[in-house]
C-alpha cells in the first residue's frame, strides 16, 4: 500500500444513506462525490442535514451524511470543516463498530493537515473500534514511523545545538591571539630586560678589560725596570708594592734592553 493509498480510501468510507426524509439529497451527494464534483457533494449532504430540526431526531442517516460530507469537505481541502463533521459523525454513531469509520477519516483528514499525534489518535480509535479494520491499522503503524523519526530528528538537532553552544562557549573562553601575543610580550619584557642588562654589563666589562689589558700589557720603559730590579736587588719590598700599585700587575715579557 502506498501513501497515496491512504487518501484514496476515503471514498471506499462512504456510507450508503438509508431511505428516510434526507435518502434525497443523501443520494444525489454520493453520486457527486463518487464523479470527483466535491462542491456540489457537500452542498447535497448539507442540504439533507438542515432537515433534521434538532440533534435529538438524529439517526443513523444523520451519522451517515456527516460522515460522508466530511469526506467532500477533505476532498475540497476544508479540513477543518471536514474534522468537524467527522466529529458529528463519531458522536452520533449508532454503535461502537460504526465509530471505526468516521474516527478512520478523521486520521486521514488530520494527516493530510500535518496533525500526525492526532491523526495517530484518530487511528487508534478506529482500531478499537473496528480490530479487523486494516486500513487503519496500516495507516497507525506507518505514522507512528514519521513521528519516531521526527523524534530522533528532533533529538539529534538538540544535540547538535548543544554541541554549537559548546563549542562557541570554548572559543569565547579562548584568549585571542592578540591577547596571547600581549602576555607573551609582557613575559617575555622582564626577561628581555634582564638579559639586555646583562649585555651592557658584559660590553661595558668588555670595553673596560681592554683598556685595563692595555694598561698591564704595556712594556715598562727603562727606567721602571731599573727601579723594580733594583729593589728585587736591595729588597726594597716596600718600593716594589708601590711600583705594583701604580702599574697593575705586571706580566713577565722578554726584555728589550
Amino acid at each position: 500500500m502506498t501513501l497515496a493509498t491512504i487518501f484514496s480510501i476515503l471514498l471506499a468510507s462512504i456510507q450508503v444513506i438509508p431511505m428516510g426524509n434526507a435518502k434525497k439529497h443523501g443520494r444525489n451527494g454520493n453520486d457527486s462525490l463518487k464523479q470527483g464534483q466535491y462542491e456540489g457533494a457537500a452542498y447535497a449532504y448539507q442540504e439533507g442535514l438542515s432537515s433534521y430540526e434538532s440533534t435529538q431526531e438524529v439517526n443513523e442517516t444523520y451519522y451517515g451524511l456527516q460522515n460522508n460530507l466530511g469526506i467532500a469537505l477533505h476532498q475540497k481541502g476544508d479540513f477543518e470543516g471536514a474534522r468537524n463533521a467527522f466529529g458529528e459523525a463519531l458522536a452520533h454513531a449508532p454503535h461502537d463498530r460504526a465509530k471505526s469509520t468516521p474516527a478512520y477519516n478523521a486520521g486521514n483528514n488530520a494527516f493530510k493537515n500535518q496533525q500526525l499525534e492526532e491523526a495517530l489518535a484518530h487511528y487508534r480509535e478506529a482500531l478499537l473500534a473496528d480490530p479487523d479494520n486494516e486500513d487503519a491499522k496500516y495507516n497507525f503503524e506507518f505514522v507512528s514511523r514519521q513521528l519516531q523519526e521526527q523524534q530522533q530528528q528532533s533529538e539529534n538537532n538538540d544535540q547538535e545545538q548543544e554541541e554549537e553552544q559548546d563549542q562557541q562557549q570554548d572559543q569565547n573562553d579562548q584568549p585571542s591571539e592578540s591577547d596571547q601575543e600581549q602576555d607573551e610580550n609582557q613575559e617575555e619584557n622582564p626577561q628581555e630586560q634582564e638579559e639586555q642588562s646583562q649585555q651592557e654589563q658584559q660590553e661595558e666589562q668588555q670595553e673596560q678589560e681592554p683598556q685595563q689589558e692595555q694598561q698591564r700589557e704595556a712594556p715598562l720603559t727603562r727606567e721602571q725596570a731599573e727601579r723594580i730590579l733594583e729593589a728585587l736587588e736591595n729588597e726594597e719590598e716596600e718600593l716594589l708594592r708601590e711600583m705594583q700599585k701604580m702599574e697593575g700587575r705586571p706580566r713577565r715579557v722578554a726584555k728589550d734592553w
